[in-house]
């Protein structure tokens, strides 16, 4: 394993920010920190890192192998890369990339040759060879952060660490980023961890996704086991649109997925529910539709291609029958 965990307990005053985690990340993979704002996985990553520690006596970490619990950072050899990018303005590409190397004690630094080799490899492998000279002002936000992923990898990193990565980007930016650095992940094979918010952008990239909520961890997974499989209903909730439904006389609280309520006529025999259709949405590839139960006069979504819509004749107003793949998470 790179990375295990063990019962990590970090409290500031009387606020628990992690209860008792634990978790082993295996050699090479790539794996999302995911919940919202306060739910503790920055103070996770920082525990990894040596920016943070766990409350004496309560909890071990140990990246490959080694205890490295109260070393600090500068000897665990993690690379960082941080939201804002945290470059040095006034220093160009190169030098922000070189900057790890060159600041090492002489006994350990590498000749300015080697640095020099080093320094182009690794803006040859994030696609910027050619702007070494540029000053981090005169690119864009998604050079930026290439640049701080590089100046993280220069020191030869046993983990990699990326702290919300791509947040300060606008949507397009992100997406591409998130593409080049799947194919970046699988081509130099170094343990990821990365901290986000953003769903999507978990399931997207991500081997592993650890689901976190005050300070706990819900569910470790796949992306598809914890999207298809949630294991309790903050994970149902959290990842992606669900309805939330009740049968007349039962006290369950049932999940439906929007994509998984079947539309029929509303005269269909196989129909399990009844529901009007109080809103259509049908702007793209696919149609969103908000009905309302007829029996227990609950809201909820469902997802249908144009040419479903299309081929029924549905409009707002109409009544339809409904067959919904329901899971009980009470």
């Amino acid at each position: 394993m790179s990375i295990v965990l063990k019962n990590i307990r970090r409290t500031f005053g009387t606020f628990q920010a992690l209860r008792g985690i634990n978790l082993e990340i295996a050699d090479h993979q790539l794996v999302a920190l995911l919940g919202p704002s306060g739910s503790g996985k920055t103070t996770l990553l920082r525990i990894i890192g040596g920016l943070d520690f766990p409350d004496p006596g309560n909890g071990t970490v140990s990246i490959h192998s080694e205890d490295v619990t109260e070393k600090p950072a500068a000897d665990r050899k993690a690379g960082f890369v941080f939201q804002h990018y945290a470059l040095f303005n006034h220093l160009s590409v190169f030098e922000n990339v070189a900057f790890g190397l060159e600041v090492r004690p002489r006994p350990t630094r590498p000749s300015k040759e080697a640095i020099r080799d080093r320094v182009l490899e690794l803006l040859r492998l994030v696609q910027l060879d050619g702007l070494e000279q540029r000053l981090p002002s005169e690119l864009s936000g998604g050079q930026r952060q290439r640049v701080a992923l590089a100046r993280a990898l220069a020191i030869d990193p046993k983990v990699l660490l990326l702290d919300e990565p791509f947040g300060a980007l606008d949507a397009k930016v992100r997406k591409d980023l998130r593409r080049w650095l799947r194919s970046f992940h699988q081509e130099i094979g170094v343990t990821t961890v990365f901290v986000t918010h953003d769903q999507q952008e978990a399931l997207e990239l991500a081997d592993v996704v650890v689901v976190m909520n005050q300070g706990q961890i819900e569910q470790t997974g796949s992306p598809q086991e914890v999207y298809d499989r949630p294991a309790t209903p903050f994970v149902y909730e959290f990842l992606g649109d669900v309805n939330k439904v009740r049968k007349p006389g039962r006290p369950d609280l049932f999940y439906v997925r929007p994509h998984e309520v079947r539309i029929l006529f509303a005269g269909d025999s196989s129909a399990e529910f009844h529901a009007k259709i109080e809103h259509l949405f049908a702007a793209g590839p696919s149609a969103r539709l908000s009905l309302r139960l007829t029996d227990s006069r609950d809201t909820l979504d469902a997802d249908m291609t144009r040419a479903q819509l299309e081929e029924m004749g549905l409009s707002e107003g109409d009544e339809v029958g409904l067959q919904l793949a329901l899971t009980s998470k009470t």
